[in-house]
């Protein structure tokens, strides 16, 4: 059997880090190593996997590219790196006494009963652990959870992604806000076909980018072209665009619940024919020792 090196966490450092730099004297300066000392953790790291990782190039710049390998290698490079920074954080502060925590990623849309729930969650067999909430884009989470700065996340319709696990924990349709007078103003439920000739709004696709395209690729099967869709930052903004310009609002639960509170314009649930969202929990997967 060929014998193949053995691997340390900084050879996946200098490799990821020349993923990062594209460019030899970038990475070494990086890490700390000289040029051909990358240049030699690569030829280990490749020799270890049996596969060429990156590819030369000519550019000044730009010195390499990953290859197809070679992205999937350090995707799960970056995973190991976290984990084990995490182990080494889980370790001192066991050492320490401190109480542990879990950090749950959310966004500033997420459902508040999901909130509420996650905020006054005990678990009885751990009582030092502490439930941490963060909050960023819904487009951000998967990433911090991949990188392992969310130990997991509620994510409204989370794009899929070979490197995170998905439970469904509840599911809602969008509510519509529609001007007075719309002709579908009596119907109790709106499929979004009834909305063909309505101008759309929703939130601008930074706040949710798979949730955006969703939305935007059924308004083009619809024929709705992007001079009738509108972008508004939050429910408030886009019940006022509902007056401005006749159009119809497509709001989350929670923005259907502020929007309540405000009493601005009808208010009525999309149909089971309509585009559905719902709400997931995206725990970090299991992960392979580097050495493995």
């Amino acid at each position: 059997m060929r014998h193949r090196p053995s691997l340390h966490f900084d050879d996946l450092r200098a490799v990821v880090a020349l993923a990062e730099e594209l460019n030899f004297h970038r990475a070494a300066r990086k890490v700390g190593l000289s040029q051909p000392g990358v240049t030699r953790v690569l030829a280990k790291v490749e020799r270890h996997v049996g596969t060429c990782l990156f590819e030369r190039s000519h550019s000044k710049r730009q010195s390499v590219f990953p290859t197809d390998a070679g992205r999937s290698y350090v995707a799960q490079a970056r995973l190991a790196l976290a984990h084990s920074d995490i182990a080494v954080l889980d370790a001192r502060e066991t050492m320490q006494g401190r109480d542990h925590r879990i950090v749950v990623g959310r966004s500033p849309y997420a459902d508040r009963l999901l909130v509420d729930i996650l905020r006054s969650m005990e678990l009885p067999l751990y009582p030092n652990l502490r439930v941490d909430l963060s909050t960023r884009y819904a487009g951000e989470l998967p990433a911090c959870v991949r990188s392992g700065e969310c130990d997991l996340a509620v994510i409204t319709n989370p794009p899929k992604d070979q490197d995170l696990t998905t439970t469904p924990l509840s599911s809602s349709p969008f509510a519509v806000v529609l001007p007075e007078g719309h002709r579908c103003a009596n119907d109790k439920v709106i499929k979004l076909s009834h909305l063909s000739s309505t101008p759309w709004i929703f939130l601008e696709r930074q706040v949710h980018p798979a949730l955006y395209d969703a939305f935007e690729n059924r308004a083009r099967d619809l024929g709705i072209g992007p001079e009738r869709i509108h972008h508004v930052a939050n429910a408030e903004e886009a019940c006022e665009m509902v007056c401005r310009v006749g159009g119809a609002a497509f709001l989350s639960p929670r923005g259907a619940s502020e929007r309540r509170k405000g009493r601005r314009g009808p208010l009525y649930p999309a149909g089971r024919g309509s585009f559905l969202g719902h709400a997931s929990c995206g725990p970090r997967r299991e992960w392979l020792n580097a050495g493995q």
